[in-house]
């Protein structure tokens, strides 16, 4: 059975979105206030930045937080699929 879309209306930098997706509305609204956090930190250190600029470094500062996490969860992973106690293969955590 396949899961609904849910739909929840976000604020983000002073905008309102519509965002759909299957993920919970609770977990829509933690997306939604990552990237306005984001846009609020970054404009607070640079205020002339306009729109565009400012969602594009909010998306190149997720992206890289995002790669850096995934790349030490792999590693993590290579760590643990060493340990002989532990089954081989990938693990789901």
């Amino acid at each position: 059975m396949q899961k609904e879309n849910n739909r929840i209306r976000v604020d983000i930098y002073g905008m309102e979105y519509q965002l759909r997706g299957k993920a919970s509305v609770d977990h829509l609204r933690l997306v939604a206030g990552l990237v306005d956090d984001k846009m609020r930190e970054i404009a607070g250190a640079n205020p002339r930045l306009d729109l565009n600029r400012l969602a594009v470094l909010a998306a190149v500062n997720i992206a890289d937080e995002y790669m850096r996490l995934r790349q030490e969860y792999e590693e993590l992973l290579k760590i643990l699929e060493r340990e002989p106690d532990r089954p081989q293969g990938r693990l789901d955590l």
